[in-house]
């Protein structure tokens, strides 16, 4: 199957090969549609190491870090650290599922460890990223081991860039599922265009004709319901389609070059494509010319020319060969312009052997040397070699293809057994073809009284125009479903937010109140304080309203056990800030954030306010001073609000100096002298409302 071929069959099936590729992507994004989505969240650990101040230390310092980034980076997807975060979500899941939904890279050469964690809801995945990441810089902790001359652990992994909410799916991705089963569709639809143009298709057009033969195609015979009452066109039905089709026949027979005695050899490639018919109809057209013309059968295993044509049985071809009679005794007149007709005669045994002996040939040429035009029909090639045999000794043979009858494969057959043999194709009769196939206008003299049709009123071409317009639409229908999946995934992130219902046009405006989310410790859970809460009331004068996510003796980093906050476990700010963004408030309000004494206030405050700006890029976010205490803040405190206060700065963070409104006043506490009673908290909230006011 040459390029030629396959261009030709892409060309005349482009419109199926268009529809399985639509269909392969319709099938894909019904399969991405019903899939449930996951969202990807990622965090990123730095990992450091304690090193000494010279070149050389640093320099081997980085090395080090980054063989420890990617040892640690294998730690992540241990029991380690994915046993305590399942317990920390109440999960009921295994570590080998847990594990298969925890991605661990490394970027080539760098100490950062990128975690992935993928989830079903996209504020879950951020969380457990988190957590993952929190609990791998405990576990390098606890692994590293100690070094007598450097204060602390002298490998840390720490958190610089938290996991934000995912806004849309990394699975499934519509426009790559669309792509795939485009492909797919595509790959089909060819590979099953080639399987059946090589084993079941079969010959149907002048092009496939032209494009299997190397031939030109001398006139197409068109299909007739009445062959098989008027097999004889020329004579019967002179007027009809097929008659002036075999007139074509002829007119190009007679230019093809050649002696003064023509003779033509018509085959065919199987039985049934009309090839004695086509053969007798050929030798009338010519015997209608005035021209003496002899219709010789040459088929010795299955003659059809005397029921064909009507008549009587007697010596033939065969007799002659053998010697037994003479041209003369053979020759029988048939139709009104005196056609003669030489039949098979006694059907022999050895029918390849007797045309293919010097005699046979012999009789051929004395036979073609008495007439002007000589047509000697000849049995299918692939049959027999009978053809083959006969061609070759008078330069040719004239190939008969029935459409619809033919498959490409026993054409092609063929055309190998006239190639073998140095056989060339004198011409091409495409017969039984389509009416529109073989005669692509419309009028004939025998179709003056047919009725109208619809393909009649409607332009020349309007096939391929409507073939076109289905293909576009189609694709147009199929490329706007892509897009609306994809856009529908981008705007259904899952449990982040609920859509808003915007007021008619025609109504009032009312402005919205303000969503105000406080995130801070056992303060602004209002501990002590009898039910007055400093947050109920800063957002009654701010006219806020209020969600507290406060968590009872919780800092910017790990609590020292859980039951400051009543909870199993007492999230970090960090943490809180996956929950604040899922609220999506107009403000955030930070408070709080006393140091534990093993992490970095700086660290945790750092990534707590970019994850904040990064998923509420629209809201404001407010953080306070370390609040009230009865006495003068330590130094350790001062340090931590300075840091936090740093922090705020970097980030693009309003940093609010509340001062120390309680101290000195004991009343205003409970007997703890740590927590503020309901005074407390009154004097508390006029101060912070005040310093807010003030910017």
């Amino acid at each position: 199957m040459g390029s030629q071929e396959v261009l030709r069959m892409l060309r005349g099936r482009w419109l199926l090969i268009v529809l399985m590729g639509l269909l392969g992507t319709s099938i894909a994004l019904i399969i991405s549609a019903v899939q449930a989505p996951k969202y990807t969240a990622s965090a990123d650990v730095f990992v450091t190491v304690t090193s000494g101040q010279s070149t050389g230390d640093l320099a081997q310092g980085s090395t080090f870090s980054q063989d420890q980034a990617r040892n640690f980076a294998a730690v992540v997807t241990k029991e380690i650290v994915l046993g305590p975060v399942i317990k920390q979500f109440g999960l009921t899941i295994t570590l080998d599922d847990m594990r298969k939904n925890v991605e661990v890279d490394v970027p080539l050469n760098t100490s950062v460890i990128s975690i992935k964690v993928t989830d079903r809801d996209p504020a879950k995945a951020a969380a457990l990223a988190n957590a993952v990441a929190n609990q791998l810089s405990s576990a390098v902790a606890s692994l590293t081991p100690t070094v007598n001359d450097v204060k602390g652990a002298p490998v840390r992994a720490e958190l610089i860039e938290a996991a934000g909410v995912p806004n849309k799916p990394s699975s499934p991705i519509v426009p790559l599922y669309a792509v795939l089963g485009l492909l797919a569709g595509l790959v089909l639809a060819i590979a099953y265009l080639v399987v059946v143009e090589l084993v079941v298709a079969r010959v149907d057009s002048s092009e496939q004709v032209e494009a299997l033969t190397g031939s030109v195609v001398l006139a197409s015979v068109p299909r007739d319901r009445r062959v098989s009452r008027h097999p004889i066109a020329v004579t019967a039905l002179p007027l009809s389609l097929r008659a002036e089709a075999i007139r074509h026949v002829r007119t190009a027979l007679k230019f093809l070059p050649g002696e003064v005695n023509q003779t033509f050899v018509i085959t065919s490639s199987v039985s049934g494509e009309g090839k004695s018919t086509t053969a007798a109809n050929i030798a009338a057209a010519f015997a209608a010319e005035g021209l003496s013309t002899c219709l010789v059968e040459a088929d010795l295993r299955r003659p059809r020319l005397e029921g064909l044509l009507d008549l009587t049985g007697g010596p033939g071809l065969s007799d002659i060969v053998v010697g037994q009679c003479q041209i003369e005794d053979t020759v029988q007149s048939w139709g009104p312009d005196d056609l003669q007709v030489i039949l098979v005669g006694t059907i022999p045994p050895n029918a390849s052997e007797l045309l293919g002996s010097s005699r046979g040939q012999e009789a051929l040429r004395m036979i073609a040397s008495r007439f002007d035009i000589t047509i000697i029909d000849t049995p299918p090639l692939t049959a027999v070699t009978d053809a083959a045999i006969i061609g070759r000794m008078f330069d040719g043979v004239v190939m008969v293809v029935g459409g619809g009858k033919v498959r490409t494969s026993e054409l092609r057959q063929s055309m190998g057994a006239l190639a073998v043999a140095d056989v060339p194709i004198r011409g091409t009769v495409l017969n039984l073809a389509k009416e529109d196939a073989s005669r692509p206008y419309a009028y004939a003299y025998s179709d003056r009284n047919r009725q109208t049709r619809l393909a009649d009123l409607l332009p020349q071409g309007w096939r391929p125009v409507i073939k076109a317009a289905a293909a576009i639409v189609a694709t147009v229908a199929v490329a706007l479903t892509a897009v609306g999946l994809t856009n529908a995934q981008e705007t259904k992130p899952g449990s982040i937010s609920t859509p808003q219902i915007s007021a008619p046009a025609s109504a009032p405006a009312t402005p919205a109140t303000p969503k105000a989310v406080f995130i801070g410790d056992s303060m602004v859970s209002g501990v002590g304080g009898g039910g007055t809460k400093w947050t109920t009331l800063v957002s009654s004068g701010m006219g806020w309203s209020e969600v507290n996510l406060g968590r009872g003796g919780t800092g910017y980093v790990t609590s020292s056990d859980a039951k400051g906050c009543g909870l199993s476990y007492c999230p970090t700010f960090a943490e809180m800030a996956d929950a604040a963004i899922a609220e999506k408030p107009d403000v955030v309000v930070i408070s709080g954030g006393v140091n534990d004494g093993t992490n970095s206030v700086s660290t945790a405050a750092n990534a707590l306010f970019a994850n904040l700006k990064k998923g509420l890029p629209n809201a404001q976010i407010i953080v306070l001073s370390p609040l009230g205490q009865a006495t003068v803040y330590p130094d350790a405190l001062k340090q931590a609000a300075a840091e936090v206060k740093a922090a705020a700065q970097a980030n693009g963070v309003r940093y609010v100096a509340v001062g120390n409104p309680l101290e000195g006043h004991p009343e205003w506490f409970t007997a703890d002298g740590l927590t503020p009673n309901a005074d407390g908290y009154k004097k508390l909230a006029a101060a912070i409302l005040s310093a807010i006011k003030k910017g």
